[in-house]
């Protein structure tokens, strides 16, 4: 039976699976990640504020705490639900920062040439839209795939 993925797409399902390649890849490190032990599940990467974990993220603000929920998607500021939006938005620069260093460093035409060569799972397909107009290089306007 084939399971069919009714939420809305999120463009931080194609940025984690980008973030996936970038730390097999070593360009995480390469970019002046460090990698720590996790206590489940992969090792956790730590940049400045930032730091990624295959079930998530969390980014420190002064005094305030983002965090992301993979599995479900959900976002919380200081412990306390927030709107999938407002999140992203704070998100934004960070993420943005890091796509506009990926591009610096390998070239405005690597993401493309990673989606061409990696063929993303269904899930990270269905979002790529939404992660275009969120993460917006000139390279990632034009269309992909």
């Amino acid at each position: 039976m084939t399971s069919i993925d009714l939420r809305p797409p999120c463009p931080l399902t194609v940025q984690f699976w980008l973030l996936g390649l970038d730390a097999r890849q070593g360009h995480l490190l390469l970019r002046g990640f460090r990698k720590r032990p996790a206590s489940q599940g992969s090792s956790t990467y730590v940049l400045d504020h930032l730091s990624l974990h295959s079930s998530g993220l969390s980014f420190r603000q002064e005094s305030d705490l983002l965090q992301f929920n993979r599995r479900t998607r959900s976002y919380t500021l200081n412990g306390r639900p927030i709107p999938a939006g407002f999140a992203r938005q704070l998100l934004r620069p960070t993420l943005q920062a890091h796509e506009d260093w990926t591009a610096r460093r390998f070239g405005p035409g690597y993401r493309q040439a990673q989606f061409s060569a990696q063929r993303p799972p269904r899930v990270v397909f269905r979002s790529l839209e939404s992660w275009r107009q969120y993460i917006r290089p000139a390279a990632f306007l034009s269309p992909m795939l």
